[in-house]
Parts: structure tokens; C-alpha cells; sequence
């Protein structure tokens, strides 16, 4: 057996096959064809080599015969436990072009295999500070939205729209001075500044007042859902008939113990939101951070990718919106376009995806083996105890349910903790 190194991570390995082992590999591929082949006279299976090879020729036993040799080969190349760890593909099998019955030849069997890795810089890398800051106004929003609920509509006094206002209006959107469907509603409620409508239209509207008729010039965004729309610019024909403002309940004692058992007064409600959204923000940034540092390092990286590693998480990223699109009953292709894509972009796209993916998990595994932060088997355990504590379930139940789940989770947990903690704030 020769092995050989070939680019983009793949291996060559190379067999010379004599002339009686390829016979013998015929016998193996007349048993095998006998049995389902009908030759009048006799029986399947029973009929002699000899009245096989004159009525079908022996040639028609050649290409199981090769596989019959190329899977002794692959049998041959697993024997060896680096080989095994190594591969990540399939084989691909070809034959010397002097193949001839009769004469030795050879056969190659390529595959993909773990690329090698030199690991790019992965600490000290320079990383946006975290902004942590919650406003007031913020807490104040925080502490609205749980009372939404309770929140009445009234018509404002002052019929003049502001910002958090609901409108009722109608209105009416052309494109090059033509109406398209799904453009138009009468009587629609909307609260101005929700951001719920085409980037401008929402702003546009404020300060109209009950009664008044006014064009909206916006633009489509460019990701747009409906195709025909995207990018382009339209006018809206808007008609307010009714403004209203949101009316919420009075904080008292007892209504903020109803809102957050935790919380005796206003104050304490508010003090409790900020926690919350500064533990929030706190997540938020830190993942932001990480994935700032993982884009350093893939962008940084130079590997040797192999096709069937991309190809694989390909195939996974495309499964997913597959199975999207069959939740929705919406056909594929119709689906892609609805997200704003032609299909040829969503593959680029996808493609350029799966490359970034296969290559993070690759760096991230070799710096996991390298700083040695594979999770113990009490690491995991504990894992288990606390979600069985969580869902009632039993720890054992949920080992060997999620053992490899909990394995990858810890792990990913302790590469980004290893990231952050290295990385230097700019």
C-alpha cells in the first residue's frame, strides 16, 4: 500500500492487485450475479460459469469484481487506527487505465481527511468593549411592557400624532404610480414608532393630525420578502381617522406586587428590571464578543479544507430551511424567495456558510485539545443533576440521553470563556 498526500486534504492511497486475486475477485462476483440472473434451462444460481460467460461474457462480472477489491482494500486501510481517526469522506475509486484480465495492475482509493491545522493567534486579540450601560428610559420601557396588558386605548384629546401613539388610518401604496396587491387597508391600527411598517413610514406619520391626507415617500429595503418590491421606491397614500394614546394603570403597591411577587414599591420594580437587564445586556455582549473574536480567528486561519466537510454542513444549513419550508407547506424554492433570495444566492450564501462553520469547528477543536478544556466526566454529571432538577426527570435518563449533547455544550462554553478572558479590550 503507497500513500500518498494530495491537496485540499486528501489522501491517495495506492494497491497493486495481482492477476489471481483479481480472479478470485471474479469468482466472488459470479456468486453473486448468478443468483439473480434468469438463464433458460436452468435455475437462478444453477446454472455453470462457463454457460454464464457465454451468454452474458465476462466482462459483465468486471465491475463487481473491482468492488469486491476495492472493498478488500478499504478493509486493509482501516486496519491501521490513524487511518480511521483521519477520515472524514468517502472513498472515490478508480483503476490503473492498463487494466486488463490476465495482468496485474493497480487501484487507488482517495478520501478526504482531518485537515492539519496551525493554529492562528487566539489570544491577547483586540475586541470592542463591552457597553453594559442601561438607561432609564429603558427601565421605564421595561416596566410598561409588563403592564401593556393592562394598558387601555383612548382617543387623545389632542388629535395629533406622537411618537408611541396608535393610529387609525387607511392607506394606499403605488410603484411608478401603480398600485400593487397587498399595498392597500382601511381602518389599520398601528402604533407609530413600532417600527412595524417600511423603514420612514412610521416617522413620516408623525405630527399628522385627524382628517389630514398626506403622501409617504419610502423606499423598499433591498432584502425585501416580495421580490418585485425590493429596493424599490413607492408612495403611500395615507388618511388618518382616529388617534389614540395608550393608557396605563397607576403603579400602586399592590399593583407592582401583582406585576413582580419580588417587588413592594415602584422603585423596587424598577431596581429589579435594571438587574435583569443588565444581566441581560451582560449575555448579550459577551456574545457578541465572542463571535467578534471567532471571526478574527477564522478570517486569520489557513486550513486545507476538505470538500466533504463543507459539503456536509451544507447539507445541513440547506436541510434546515427544507424543513421551514415544508412547516409552512410552502414549496422550496417559493420559500427562498420569499426570505429575499434567488436560489443561486441562497447557495452562495449557504456555501460561504458551511466553509466559515466546518473551519470554526475545526479550530475550535484543535484549540480545545491544545488548552486541554475537554469536560470531565463529573463536569457532565453535574450537568445532569442540575437540568434533571429543573425538569424532574432523573439524571441517568438524561446521561444517556444527552451525553454528547452536554460533552459539546461544556466544552463550546469553556473555548469562548477562554477567548474573552484572553482577549484584550479596545
Amino acid at each position: 500500500m503507497k500513500v500518498e498526500k494530495l491537496e485540499h486534504s486528501q489522501k491517495k492511497f495506492t494497491f497493486d492487485v495481482t492477476k489471481e486475486e483479481f480472479e478470485t475477485a471474479l469468482d466472488k462476483a459470479f456468486e453473486k450475479k448468478n443468483k439473480t440472473v434468469a438463464i433458460k434451462g436452468f435455475r437462478k444460481g444453477a446454472a455453470p460459469r462457463s454457460i454464464y460467460e457465454k451468454t452474458y461474457g465476462v466482462e459483465s462480472l468486471f465491475s463487481d469484481a473491482l468492488d469486491f477489491v476495492f472493498g478488500s482494500k478499504v478493509e486493509e486501510i482501516y486496519k491501521d487506527a490513524k487511518n480511521v481517526q483521519d477520515i472524514v469522506g468517502r472513498f472515490t475509486p478508480d483503476v490503473s487505465e492498463n487494466f486488463k484480465r490476465g495482468e496485474d495492475f493497480q487501484v487507488f482509493l482517495t478520501v478526504d481527511v482531518y485537515p492539519e491545522v496551525t493554529l492562528p493567534q487566539y489570544k491577547g486579540l483586540e475586541v470592542a468593549k463591552k457597553n453594559l450601560e442601561v438607561t432609564d428610559e429603558e427601565v421605564e420601557k421595561a416596566v410598561k411592557d409588563l403592564a401593556r396588558k393592562d394598558a387601555k386605548l383612548e382617543t387623545k384629546k389632542e388629535q395629533v400624532i406622537e411618537k408611541g401613539d396608535f393610529a387609525v388610518f387607511d392607506f394606499v401604496g403605488s410603484v411608478d404610480g401603480v398600485e400593487f396587491e397587498g399595498g392597500s387597508a382601511k381602518d389599520y391600527e398601528l402604533q407609530i414608532g413600532s417600527g412595524s411598517f417600511i423603514p420612514g413610514f412610521e416617522d413620516q406619520m408623525i405630527g399628522m393630525k385627524k382628517d389630514e391626507e398626506k403622501d409617504l415617500n419610502v423606499t423598499f429595503p433591498e432584502n425585501y420578502g416580495a421580490s418585485n418590491l425590493a429596493g424599490k421606491a413607492a408612495v403611500f397614500k395615507v388618511t388618518v381617522h382616529e388617534v389614540k394614546t395608550q393608557i396605563f394603570p397607576e403603579f400602586t403597591d399592590a399593583y407592582v406586587k401583582k406585576l413582580n411577587k419580588k417587588a413592594k414599591t415602584y422603585e423596587e420594580l424598577l431596581a429589579l428590571k435594571k438587574e435583569e437587564l443588565v444581566a441581560r445586556k451582560e449575555t448579550a455582549e459577551n456574545d457578541r464578543q465572542v463571535n467578534e473574536l471567532i471571526d478574527q480567528i477564522v478570517k486569520a486561519a489557513k486550513v486545507d479544507m476538505p470538500a466533504s466537510m463543507i459539503e456536509e454542513r451544507y447539507n445541513q444549513i440547506r436541510s434546515q430551511y427544507e424543513s421551514q419550508s415544508k412547516m409552512y407547506g410552502i414549496p422550496f424554492e417559493r420559500f427562498i424567495e420569499m426570505i429575499g433570495l434567488t436560489m443561486e444566492q441562497f447557495n452562495d450564501q449557504a456555501k460561504k456558510q458551511a466553509e466559515n462553520q466546518a473551519l470554526f469547528n475545526v479550530l475550535a477543536s484543535k484549540i480545545i485539545e491544545e488548552e486541554k478544556l475537554t469536560p470531565t466526566d463529573k463536569q457532565i454529571e453535574a450537568m445532569a443533576a442540575k437540568e434533571a432538577k429543573a425538569t424532574g426527570g432523573t439524571k441517568e435518563d438524561l446521561l444517556n440521553a444527552n451525553r454528547a449533547k452536554y460533552f459539546s455544550d461544556l466544552a463550546y462554553k469553556a473555548f469562548c470563556d477562554l477567548l474573552v478572558k484572553n482577549a484584550v479590550e479596545k
